[in-house]
């Protein structure tokens, strides 16, 4: 029973996170802005597809990117990259957003 039961909590777990975002609209888009938290990135566009972490000396991080690509399915309007550039400390520096196709 207590396997059954962490395996359903695990189920549980996995089906609350989305296996892929859709691209970010430009409604959302025009929401962010450079200062905001990862926090903040994250409550309002959820997990990215891709994340790239530079570090420095002693494992230091130094900044992180987060990518948001478009689902196969969507239609042409939608098709935008969104790269999200965050410091050190996690706070956005530079947001991008340019054509996929």
């Amino acid at each position: 029973m207590r396997v059954f039961l962490n395996i359903l909590i695990i189920l549980s777990t996995l089906a609350s996170f989305p296996l892929r975002a859709d691209s970010v609209s430009m409604r959302d888009y025009n929401l962010l802005s450079r200062g905001m938290n990862e926090g903040e990135i994250l409550h309002r566009l959820g997990t990215p597809d891709h994340e790239t972490v530079a570090y420095g000396e002693f494992d230091r991080i130094l900044g992180k990117t987060w990518y948001y690509f478009p689902a196969t399915h969507e239609v042409s309007n939608r098709q935008w990259i969104t790269e999200i550039r965050f410091n050190g400390s996690g706070d956005v520096i530079q947001l991008d957003r340019y054509k996929a196709w």
